[in-house]
């Protein structure tokens, strides 16, 4: 099923790439005669066991490990199934870790777009239960229009459609449809 997909998610990638002034946006591995090129939609390196790691500077920011990958070079794209990712702080400390049933990686953009069966739980407890999520290192988010459960210390359990939230999942919303189940209700004004 994954292997079906794969056309589907370069051909998005292209458009959202290949935008530019007059140019004709063509799906990877086609010709201007509109010939497809089996090679090109090839990837460059398949890896099994693998692992990447991101950098901010010197700081580690992030490593992905995954059962296999397939990485495109000139699309700055990585396709890797079976993710185990973790995040850190600038001292390099974890700070989350997620795992995912599927993911892209671009690595030029430092973002990570993660989908089916994906959670993320941080060092102090909370964690986060969806179906899709996207990471983006530079502005230091992650979103989602998902429906997201989401479970803080103490047993607060929240679930709505749409996230966005800072790495450590601190300062957070859900976007609508907000529902929950809130454990400590002692400091709530009445």
């Amino acid at each position: 099923m994954n292997r079906i997909i794969l056309p589907f998610l370069l051909l998005a990638l292209t458009l959202v790439t290949g935008c530019g002034e007059k140019k004709e946006i063509k799906a990877p591995g086609v010709t201007d005669a509109g010939e497809t090129v089996e090679a090109e939609l090839r990837p460059d390196q398949e890896l099994r066991d693998a692992r990447i790691s991101l950098y901010s500077g010197p700081s580690k920011t992030t490593d992905v490990k995954a059962d296999f990958m397939e990485k495109y070079e000139k699309l700055d794209s990585t396709l890797a199934w079976n993710l185990d990712v973790y995040f850190y702080d600038s001292l390099g400390k974890e700070m989350s870790h997620l795992v995912a049933d599927s993911g892209l990686v671009r690595e030029q953009v430092q973002m990570i777009e993660v989908f089916g069966n994906v959670y993320v739980d941080t060092h102090d407890g909370t964690s986060l239960i969806t179906q899709h999520l996207l990471w983006n290192s530079p502005k230091n988010r992650v979103e989602t229009d998902s429906f997201v459960t989401f479970v803080q210390p103490g047993g607060d359990t929240l679930r709505g459609y749409g996230f966005e939230a800072d790495k450590n999942l601190n300062h957070w919303k859900i976007k609508r449809q907000s529902s929950g189940v809130m454990q400590n209700t002692d400091g709530i004004i009445k």
